[in-house]
């Protein structure tokens, strides 16, 4: 699936083909999220896992593209006969950081949620990692306190 909104054009990841870069994107995740890549559960799982996600929501595991170059990667889902969506990767590229590239990924990832007509979506945010802190409590959510990791806080927003 491709499909252009505006400035960015977003496609289906192809989990043999986008492998190196699905990869580098969630290695990059980990470490604004924990401060290194321990926490990576290894390409071939990792790869395995998303072959998986991608199959059963391919309108959520998308690439983003301006012109030829990659701004970004995004993994949503929203379980069958659930109202609320999930974001498991929400990643923007160093290069396109700061300058409206996250809200403009933001604006297909709630597209995508209201879709499949979730009224509430969840992520989990580092509150080591201030930008995107920031970014999400701008993109109007709060925190609960229902993470059952305790590094991480958990994020919700209505739609």
């Amino acid at each position: 699936m491709t499909v252009t909104t505006g400035e960015l054009t977003y496609r289906t990841i192809d989990p043999l083909r986008d492998a190196d870069l699905a990869v580098r994107h969630h290695i990059d995740a980990c470490v604004a999220t924990y401060g290194d890549d321990t926490r990576f559960q290894g390409t071939a799982q990792y790869l395995r896992w998303l072959e998986k996600k991608v199959e059963e929501f391919p309108e959520g595991y998308l690439l983003a593209y301006r012109d030829d170059r990659c701004v970004g990667q995004l993994e949503l889902e929203v379980p069958y006969g659930m109202t609320s969506g999930y974001v498991n990767l929400f990643y923007v590229t160093p290069e396109f950081r700061g300058i409206g590239f996250g809200r403009l990924l933001h604006q297909r990832a709630e597209f995508y949620f209201r879709s499949w007509e979730a009224t509430l979506v969840r992520l989990h945010v580092s509150p080591t990692n201030r930008p995107a802190m920031r970014f999400f409590l701008r993109m109007g959510y709060h925190r609960t306190f229902s993470a059952a990791d305790k590094r991480l806080w958990e994020l919700e927003k209505e739609l």
